[in-house]
């Protein structure tokens, strides 16, 4: 049975608490109460139960205003698959950032919650395919209870199945029924290629050591919190206690790009949240942290895909 879960009108911070509650998800809006009427995202989110016990949710929402989620029930296996968009992901102190082509997949014991962060600007576009013990075990698929642990593990959709994916996704049915099989063998392709050991992973990283992760991350929110400053490499290598290239090298292998890729993500983020409200181009690049209108807005161009006078008002 196909079920929309989400409509395609806009969602505010007290939609998505109810949203949440649904699936065990806990949701903050930086910035919002969680009673805001603001806009959050708006966009349809659709649910297909293929087996029992066996879920995939299709996403396809306009995220206006960032918003961060946090999962708060076991989960025997999760596969998220990324088709448009970004997301930053986080669990037991590793941080991933999925995009476009990209594909997670996640095993949550008691205890253990996979954190996620959704910026704005972006059109977002996501399955996931959730499975319960029991639909593992039938498939043969179910991880000996000895070997159970949380675990993370990224990898790159394969070309074929990201097309169909896209396909079957973006088009709407003409039948049900065939619509239905067809979303239910691509849900089996995703699980053949996301079950843990078995899909074609990404690049090894060596995790940090959590005292250093620590560190680093008081340098990610500073960065975070207040974007605008004009931050220096050696400031922030103080902050983490230790040498610039030190702080270089290991920001990337713990979150997935340099310092200052980072920084500008951030201040890019700040500068749509205030094109949003309205003010002027020259106002959103001078508030977050750019000094010269033409830099910022080559910036935003590469970054959301559009310019940045198509939100605010004439600058």
């Amino acid at each position: 049975m196909n079920q929309p879960a989400i409509d395609g009108r806009a969602h505010t911070p007290r939609d998505l608490l109810a949203y949440g509650r649904r699936y065990g998800l806990d949701y903050r809006v930086p910035g919002l109460s969680p009673q805001a009427e603001t806009p959050v995202v708006r966009g349809t989110v659709r649910e297909f139960s293929l087996r029992p016990g066996m879920q995939l949710i299709a996403s396809d929402v306009e995220v206006l205003h960032r918003y961060d989620s946090h999962s708060r029930r076991p989960t025997p296996l999760s596969i998220i698959a990324m088709l448009e968009g970004r997301a930053e992901v986080r669990l037991a102190g590793r941080v991933l950032t999925l995009a476009p082509g990209m594909a997670l997949s996640v095993r949550l014991e008691a205890g253990h919650g996979l954190e996620a962060s959704q910026p704005a600007g972006q059109r977002l576009r996501a399955l996931t395919l959730s499975l319960d013990e029991a639909q593992l075990a039938a498939l043969g698929a179910a991880a000996p209870a000895s070997t159970r642990r949380s675990c993370l593990h990224a990898w790159r959709l394969p070309e074929p199945l990201r097309q169909g994916l896209d396909q079957a996704l973006g088009t709407p049915p003409t039948d049900e029924a065939r619509h239905r099989l067809l979303i239910e063998g691509l849900g089996l392709q995703l699980l053949a290629q996301g079950l843990p050991g078995d899909a074609p992973p990404m690049a090894p990283t060596t995790p940090l050591p959590p005292r250093e992760h620590r560190r680093l991350e008081r340098v990610r929110l500073a960065l975070q919190d207040d974007p605008a400053r004009e931050h220096r490499l050696d400031a922030l290598a103080e902050l983490a206690a230790m040498s610039p290239a030190s702080l270089r090298r290991k920001f990337r292998a713990a979150f997935g790009r340099s310092v200052f890729d980072y920084l500008r993500e951030c201040r890019l983020t700040l500068a749509h949240d205030y094109l949003r409200q309205g003010y002027s181009v020259q106002q959103a690049a001078h508030f977050s942290g750019y000094r010269h209108a033409s830099n910022f807005t080559t910036a935003f161009r590469r970054h959301f895909g559009h310019a940045p006078s198509s939100l605010g008002r004439a600058s």
